[in-house]
């Protein structure tokens, strides 16, 4: 695993993570499950709010899942990505033989939001 595990947003605002994972289709139920634990791991963080795992509507050869987490401030979102805890899960979930994942993580803060009238 070669990308930086820490966030390091600077920002005291709710931000908002989005993840790509793109993992062979044949790996995709496996990944779901895997994931699921380095998921347990942050919503037991102070300041998360919530976190959604999409994964596409249509059938591929890979599947790219989208992962979508919400956290009361960049600062507890950094706070949060210094536990070991997740870091080992993290590493687990890149480093496991029967899983061959790629990854494009960024965080985010809204600049237009928009309610129903």
């Amino acid at each position: 695993m070669t990308e930086s595990l820490e966030s390091k947003t600077g920002v005291d605002e709710p931000v908002t993570v989005i993840k790509h994972y793109t993992v062979p289709a044949a790996e995709a139920g496996y990944f779901v499950e895997v994931y699921q634990e380095n998921a347990r791991i942050m919503s037991a963080q102070p300041g998360f709010i919530r976190s959604r795992l999409h994964r596409p509507l249509a059938d591929a050869p890979e599947v790219r899942f989208v992962h979508i987490a919400e956290w009361s401030s960049g600062t507890a979102l950094d706070k949060a990505t210094g536990n070991p805890e997740w870091h080992a899960s993290l590493r687990r979930m890149f480093d496991d033989p029967g899983l061959h994942i790629t990854s494009e993580p960024a965080g985010y803060r809204a600049v237009v939001e928009l309610h129903p009238s």
